[in-house]
């Protein structure tokens, strides 16, 4: 196998007609039986057991298989072109080695609509499979972006544990509410999906904003472009390449002057000043 994967911004990955249907039972959310008076009633009636059938395709440049329902959806959702064009444009493709697109919704959003005004969106597995609930065309790349962040963090223990140590050094909001975000795994998933889709300009304010997190993650994301093959790389891996090195560059200055003018030092702000200093190392050579 030769040459580089087709990205979206040239000839468009059209993947293979499906050759054969899978069927995969799921637990999903029942929110047709809202409202609920409790946790116990939800579990009682807002859950079911269901049987779907799915479409596979698979392209002869990806890894990725891909599930769509044979069911004509009641929504408006993401076709086989969206997800491989959403596919295709994250820093890897070859992460993701089954993408299911879900017409049913995530067996908590009922409780979690009615209680939080929230839904669940998607969800992955350490074995590289990513699960989206019923995802539109508008949707399907924010959503894969996410999750791809998550196995990013996943595929990379070592990063996740030091940005784990970020957490009492470094609070992280999300934008869109204002809140504070305590689990540091969502943290790194939204923070990463802002870093790898924003323009410039944002990125550099994120990294300025969270040094300490943006510089984690770039460092991982930098790892994991630098492992994969020439014959492997997408049309945008020139892209993301350079968007990892504006993250570790701006992040790691920031933050390792920030570390150095704490009065007390442990073994975590050491940890972090050998990270940074090591990726700030980079940039001035």
């Amino acid at each position: 196998m030769t040459g580089k994967i087709n990205g979206a911004g040239s000839e468009r990955c059209r993947p293979e007609k499906p050759k054969v249907t899978f069927k995969e039972g799921f637990l999903i959310g029942n929110p047709a039986a809202a409202p609920f008076k409790d946790l116990d009633d939800f579990y009682n009636r807002g859950q079911l057991v269901h049987l779907e059938e799915f479409l596979v395709y698979e392209h002869e440049w990806l890894l990725t298989k891909i599930l769509i329902p044979v069911k004509e959806a009641d929504f408006p959702r993401a076709s086989i072109e969206d997800a491989t064009n959403a596919l295709i444009a994250t820093p890897d493709p070859d992460f993701v080695m089954k993408l299911i697109l879900a017409d049913h919704v995530h067996p908590m959003t009922p409780w979690f609509q009615q209680t939080e005004g929230t839904i669940i969106t998607s969800e992955s597995s350490q074995d590289g499979d990513v699960l989206l609930y019923r995802p539109s065309p508008r949707s399907i790349q924010q959503s894969l972006v996410y999750e791809w962040c998550n196995l990013l963090r996943t595929y990379h223990s070592d990063a996740a544990e030091l940005f784990l140590l970020t957490g009492a050094l470094e609070d992280f909001v999300d934008l869109q509410t204002g809140k504070a975000v305590r689990d540091q795994s969502i943290a790194w998933n939204l923070l990463g999906s802002l870093l790898l889709r924003q323009p410039e300009e944002t990125v550099f304010a994120l990294s300025v904003r969270f040094p300490l997190k943006a510089a984690v993650f770039g460092g991982a994301l930098w790892k994991a472009l630098l492992d994969i093959s020439d014959f492997r790389q997408t049309a945008q891996y020139p892209f993301f390449l350079d968007r990892a090195k504006l993250i570790c560059y701006s992040a790691s200055k920031i933050g390792l002057d920030a570390l150095k003018k704490l009065p007390e030092r442990n073994s975590t702000t050491e940890r972090l000043i050998e990270l940074l200093g090591a990726q700030d190392l980079h940039r001035s050579s």
